[in-house]
């Protein structure tokens, strides 16, 4: 079963993404910060994130960056800032979706089964160092 990890500053997001998740069916791991997130990571090396871009001591852009420096584990941006800029930014960047935090539980699945059966998701977890 899909292990997937959820790092947002937000007690409330994480558990509302926590449910959605394990609705899909899928197992969940959660970080309360970036820098959680990437240690969590490290430790697990779940099959997707799902990354907030706004939160204190590194935010998901710098999450992203770090986390490319060792694995290539899909990426799914999940923002209150769904704006056409960041984006923009996140497709730049490789990111494997952007998508805003007024999404529907339905939505939020299409997306992580989407991402998760585009690519072989085992090959993807790769460690790179």
């Amino acid at each position: 079963m899909p292990v997937i990890l959820v790092v947002d500053d937000n007690p409330q997001m994480v558990q509302l993404m926590q449910e959605m998740v394990h609705l899909a069916g899928y197992k969940t791991e959660v970080a309360y910060s970036g820098l959680e997130g990437l240690d969590k990571a490290r430790e697990g090396m779940p099959d997707l994130i799902l990354v907030d871009l706004m939160m204190p001591e590194i935010d998901g852009w710098e999450l992203y960056h770090r986390l490319r420096e060792f694995t290539t584990i899909p990426i799914i941006f999940v923002t209150a800032y769904d704006t056409p800029q960041n984006e923009a930014k996140a497709i730049a960047l490789g990111a494997e979706g952007f998508i805003g935090k007024d999404l529907t539980p339905m939505e939020l699945i299409q997306h992580i089964e989407f991402v998760l059966q585009a690519g072989n998701h085992a090959d993807n977890n790769e460690i790179l160092h």
